[in-house]
């Protein structure tokens, strides 16, 4: 069996849960779906219906069970090590984060109006050691920690 640490004030209103595999697991593809078995059989159902699938699923296999197995665990220091970062960026006086928003191993991040720093630049000065980031505004960065 395996638990997925989701926030329950986040998903209490949820008549359904969702959890992508490929998205800091280490699987290839592939989602899992919790709910009752009619939920997930109409599901399955409406994937067919719009083209979702694959012949060659036995390749996949392997790599989503060692997401399962291996790498769940991790999502926890991969949740930790974002607020740390969070913190450091905010101890940064150009740079603002709200740390309300670092709940999973997601920062994003502000470049303060005013301050030197040219997000450009800095997303290059981050590429030159190794961190890629991605700019979501003109003035936003975002920053995702996973192995």
């Amino acid at each position: 069996m395996v638990y997925f640490m989701y926030n329950v004030m986040l998903v209490q209103a949820a008549d359904s849960l969702t959890a992508f595999l490929s998205n800091g697991l280490g699987a290839l593809v592939g989602t899992i779906i919790a709910n009752s078995k009619s939920f997930i059989a109409k599901a399955k159902i409406l994937r067919k219906t719009i083209g979702g699938g694959m012949t060659q699923v036995v390749v996949l296999c392997a790599p989503t069970l060692v997401a399962l197995e291996e790498n769940v665990s991790k999502l926890e220091g991969y949740h930790q090590k974002a607020k740390i970062l969070a913190e450091g960026l905010n101890k940064i006086k150009e740079l603002k984060v709200d740390m309300a928003s670092v709940q999973t191993n997601i920062v994003y991040f502000d470049i303060l109006k005013g301050s030197n720093i040219m997000e450009t630049h800095l997303c290059k000065i981050l590429v030159a050691h190794g961190v890629v980031t991605m700019l979501e505004g003109p003035f936003e960065l975002r920053l995702v920690i996973y192995h």
